[in-house]
């Protein structure tokens, strides 16, 4: 093993590039393994700071292994994923979209478990070269064959194969997956360069805010510690300084004229080969699917002088995370957060609280219910209304249907008569105002899903402003959903309790009061495995519950499933709650 020097780690070739993964349960050896491999490497000098090492991998969640083996020399970009909690899915999401490779860490005496099985899956659907093979890291116990291996089989970014980037040839394409905030810099944004090169003091363009920003500096990430320099090729991964309107999943390209000369070149090939790609405007490379958020509470500030400190805030974590959505209730004025789950939410609170020294007071947390209809409706509205000087007249007609139970979406279409006759510009605020009313159901006010509205007839006076048009739209929308049947969809969680047998009767016996459904009970070594599904309403402080039931001997993993309609007691019940009845 020996060290390399600093041109070699900063400006490595790129065939000696591994950008990898180390991916584990919780408990399962990713850090030591780690460590180990640093170690052995010759980047760190003692092994034991695992606190530490654990330290810097939660503050940055990226780092640089530089290994030299025999008379190779291998720079590998380690993202590194240490969060295992179920509500931090989008972090482990955003890390394996810009890797090559992974070495899944597995503990032999826990087993397979159901989650390993899983987890493989979905890699192959990230596409990643996975690695597997025997180590026991404490000892010190195949981590060098770990490394070669690695250098061995797992690939360097240019055998890779990415069909979009191609289209780019030599200019830069590199995509955002990360965001933090530094105070001093403000905000830093992780990138993955997959062609050309990227300079410090340039202009970038960003295809996903159809806008140029200016890069102040490049960054190279070795964990906590940053090594300012001009440039950096494909393949790596770079921090920059200065991109303050990009967002995690947001492409960058050297120049608008540069996506357009992508563009043209994917058209041409489309149209010798009549591919649908002859329709695209712009070639983005895939960002990260977020998930819609099941939990929400509002957020106040102590005074009203820090509402503006809070909202700066509010926008800066968004920002780094796409998984935290923040709204303002159109009733009471309130801030809403809405998140992945309990510990989610209580995280960004203590980071409002720690990070930006405001604080702040969280309401009750709610489930994030969604509402659809339960059979077909017809409504006509009339909209009239003088401002000024101005009269605004607007009359329509619609119809909303339900779709399909598995649907999740929702659909609007016009008659084709009325489609005809009417302006773009009247067309537009007709389906703003179907898109607005989709937002608030007829029950509770949540979101709606599983309808398709069909327009019948838009009539309007001369001078009947857009806005009109979509307000009478909206109203006339809500008064078809409430003839239709409104009815409340929960979001249900894929449960799994792992136990020992003696304290199975107990979880059982906790499950049937929370209106859950046992799905299959399985062996694992002494210890039972309970699958089931359950209302997330249900599971609050479950974890609490949990260790009590057992005395600490279970652990637990939530999924979302699907949204289920609620049954007619059920839906009585939570609406007398939302009303202050119960």
């Amino acid at each position: 093993v020996r060290t390399l020097g600093f041109e070699a780690v900063v400006n490595p070739d790129i065939s000696k590039i591994r950008n990898i993964g180390i991916m584990a349960h919780i408990d399962a050896g990713k850090t030591t393994t780690t460590e180990r491999m640093l170690y052995f490497s010759g980047y760190t000098r003692a092994l034991g700071g695992e606190v530490t090492f654990r330290k810097i991998l939660r503050e940055r969640a990226i780092g640089m292994l530089t290994a030299g083996m025999s008379t190779r020399a291998v720079e590998l970009n380690v993202n590194f994923s240490t969060i295992s909690h179920v509500d931090f899915t989008l972090e482990v999401e955003r890390a394996l979209r810009v890797l090559d490779g992974a070495v899944a860490v597995f503990d032999a005496s826990a087993g397979v478990e159901v989650w390993q099985k899983l987890f493989v899956v979905k890699i192959i659907n990230h596409n990643i070269n996975k690695l597997f093979i025997k180590l026991i890291s404490l000892k010190n116990k195949g981590v060098q064959p770990l490394l070669d291996a690695i250098t061995a089989y797992l690939p360097a970014p240019n055998e890779r194969n990415h069909d979009l980037v191609r289209w780019y040839k030599d200019d830069l394409c590199a995509l955002a997956f990360k965001v933090v905030h530094d105070k001093q810099r403000g905000p830093l944004v992780f990138v993955r360069i997959y062609s050309g090169s990227m300079k410090a003091q340039s202009a970038v363009y960003n295809i996903n805010r159809n806008g140029t920003e200016r890069m102040s500096r490049l960054l190279l990430p070795f964990a906590d510690q940053h090594i300012e320099i001009p440039s950096l090729s494909a393949g790596n991964i770079a921090l920059t300084v200065g991109l303050k309107q990009t967002v995690t999943g947001d492409t960058i390209v050297s120049s608008k004229a540069s996506s357009a000369a992508a563009v043209r070149r994917a058209q041409k090939e489309a149209e010798s080969k009549s591919s649908s790609q002859r329709e695209s405007s712009s070639l983005a490379l895939a960002g990260v699917e977020v998930p819609e958020p099941v939990f929400f509470c509002s957020i106040e500030p102590p005074t009203l002088a820090k509402q503006a400190d809070l909202e700066h805030a509010l926008n800066c974590l968004q920002r780094e995370d796409p998984s935290l959505k923040v709204r303002t209730d159109l009733d009471s004025g309130q801030t809403i957060l809405c998140g992945m789950g309990e510990l989610h939410i209580e995280i960004i609170h203590d980071r409002i609280k720690r990070e930006f020294n405001i604080e702040t007071h969280l309401g009750p947390l709610q489930v994030a219910y969604r509402e659809t209809i339960l059979q077909s409706a017809t409504a006509t509205d009339t909209l009239d209304r003088t401002l000024g000087d101005k009269r605004h007249v607007v009359t329509v007609e619609l119809d909303v249907h339900a779709l399909m139970e598995s649907s999740t979406s929702c659909d609007m279409t016009f008659e084709e008569e009325v489609k005809t006759q009417l302006s773009a510009g009247v067309r537009e605020a007709v389906e703003n105002g179907v898109q607005s009313a989709y937002l608030q159901g007829p029950v509770l006010g949540f979101p709606v899903e599983g309808v398709k509205t069909v327009i019948q007839h838009v009539s309007l006076e001369s001078g009947t402003s857009a806005a009109m048009v979509s307000a009478c739209v909206s109203r006339c929308m809500l008064k078809a959903l409430k003839l239709a049947g409104g009815q409340v969809l929960e979001p249900v969680m894929a449960l799994e309790v792992t136990v020992g047998e003696e304290y199975l009767s107990p979880v059982l016996a906790d499950l049937a009061q929370r209106r859950g459904t046992v799905c299959d009970i399985q062996s694992r070594q002494e210890n039972k495995v309970l699958l089931a599904t359950v209302p997330l309403a249900e599971m609050m402080g479950y974890s609490t519950v949990l260790r009590t039931l057992t005395s600490g001997n279970a652990t637990f993993s939530l999924e979302l499933s699907s949204y289920e309609p609620m049954n007619t007691q059920d839906q009585n019940i939570l609406l007398n709650k939302m009303a202050g009845l119960a």
